[in-house]
């Protein structure tokens, strides 16, 4: 048998969880429920996270649907795909014996790895009682996966639920291609950010009431009491000018407008109390606030020190990330029959684009600390073409230089030299230029060879 018709065969032996909705000819292993959302409170806060937290049979549902709406918010959604798009700007490579496994890579670079690993980070939030993920091989050969719903999982006795709301359902165990991720006592770190969410939406509920009742004028119309054609065409005249406020009375009566006090002020005090929850937000996912919103006492270094800090969070999820594929994908990889032995996956950083602080650690290097470098290293990491006529021009270089150092050395010759480019100012300022340059140039590289053909590497 062909290892193609192998893979088929494997894939049709697998035992898969279905999902679904309740109605339809299929029977699925689970039957979805929409997310409940709107009508958040602090006290519905506390008692999702309280219900979670129950020792036996924990109950998620509220909190996950939570989490699903407190997605929804602008800021939140921004701050976590910038965190997501650092750590996924980093690639993941397979190496086995020092080099790259051209074979894992297939896999590594595939979409679905790409989502996979989407979701490992999405579980440091959203994760609740963890991930639990089913990994089966398409019908073409290739490997894939399914999340399972995080309502429909009870981690702490490992069950699959059918329903959301269920008790009890069938042990996860009965699957030998099922990979649970995270603590099953975690609440996931949502329920921070979900805090403050919910108070920005009831201050930007109360801020928009106040727009809406001293934000526009309140319009007056008068008509006569006997009158009640033109008290009716008033009405109706009134109420198609638009959404603002009327006040309707007969001739004869008035009715004072009193100005909310220090109007501006009150706006300004929602204002802040919004500014303070997308920072707080900010600060529990990037650790700080520069690098998401400029404040005014924002400055280059602060914001160059944050985001250090910005860097150092996002190594931890990356080091996560390589834990949980060495030591648990691998093992699924086996099973699929993917040799994964003898070799590790690890996050392949790009070399840093400042060509400037690149050139200050080499010359830090070479000078202060006297490493050897190599030319050809030079070349590769610069991008710089290698002369086909390398060697002769090094040679040029020597040359100068020791032309350099002569005259130096040469005090009559120093003085002829002087009475000569007296005479011709701007050729004895190129001549400096020239100077200063093959002077850099050679402390950088350092005395050549003198034996024709030597190593330069040093």
């Amino acid at each position: 048998m062909s290892k193609k018709n192998t893979k088929k065969k494997q894939a049709g032996n697998e035992k898969l969880i279905t999902t679904g909705g309740r109605f339809g000819s299929n029977k699925p292993t689970i039957i979805l429920t929409a997310p409940r959302r709107g009508g958040l409170g602090v006290e519905d806060y506390l008692s999702a996270i309280k219900s979670a937290e129950i020792i036996d049979h924990p109950r998620r549902v509220k909190l996950l649907d939570m989490y699903q709406d407190v997605k929804t918010d602008s800021h939140v959604f921004s701050v976590l795909r910038k965190q997501k798009a650092a750590i996924l700007s980093t690639p993941i490579v397979f190496m086995r014996d020092g080099k790259v496994d051209e074979k894992m890579q297939e896999h590594i670079d595939s979409p679905w790895f790409s989502n996979f690993i989407e979701d490992i980070i999405d579980n440091e939030w959203e994760g609740a009682g963890g991930s639990l993920f089913q990994f089966f091989r398409e019908p073409n050969g290739w490997i894939n996966y399914q999340l399972i719903p995080r309502k429909h999982v009870d981690p702490i006795n490992k069950l699959i639920l059918r329903e959301q709301s269920a008790t009890s359902g069938e042990s996860w165990e009965e699957f030998d291609n099922l990979l649970h991720i995270g603590n099953p006592r975690r609440i996931g770190n949502m329920a921070v950010l979900a805090f403050w969410v919910i108070l920005k939406r009831n201050n930007i509920g109360d801020w928009a009431e106040l727009g809406e009742i001293f934000g526009r004028p309140l319009r007056t119309g008068e008509y006569d009491a006997f009158d009640d054609e033109a008290r009716e065409k008033l009405i109706e005249d009134l109420f198609n000018m638009g959404g603002a406020g009327i006040f309707i009375h007969p001739t004869g009566t008035n009715i004072d407008f009193k100005e909310a006090a220090n109007l501006s002020g009150g706006s300004d005090l929602y204002e802040r109390l919004h500014s303070v929850c997308n920072n707080e937000i900010s600060k529990a996912v990037n650790g700080n606030t520069l690098t998401t919103e400029a404040g005014d006492k924002g400055t280059q270094a602060l914001g160059t020190v944050q985001k250090e800090g910005e860097v150092d969070l996002a190594f931890f999820i990356k080091r996560n990330i390589i834990n949980i594929l060495n030591y648990d994908v691998t093992e699924i990889f086996a099973k699929m029959g993917i040799n994964t032995e003898g070799g590790k996956f690890i996050f392949n950083p790009p070399k840093q684009k400042d060509d400037t602080k690149r050139v200050g650690v080499l010359r830090t290097l070479k000078n202060d600390l006297g490493l050897p470098i190599s030319h050809e290293y030079l070349y590769e990491e610069f991008g710089v073409p290698k002369p086909d006529n390398y060697d002769e021009l090094l040679e040029e270089m020597k040359a100068n230089r020791s032309a350099i150092s002569g005259k130096e050395d040469d005090e009559d010759g120093e003085e002829e030299g002087e009475e000569k480019n007296t005479k011709n100012p701007k050729k004895k300022e190129d001549k400096k230029k020239e100077d200063r340059f093959f002077n850099r140039l050679a402390n950088f590289f350092g005395r050549a060879p003198r034996t024709k053909g030597a190593d330069l590497d040093w």
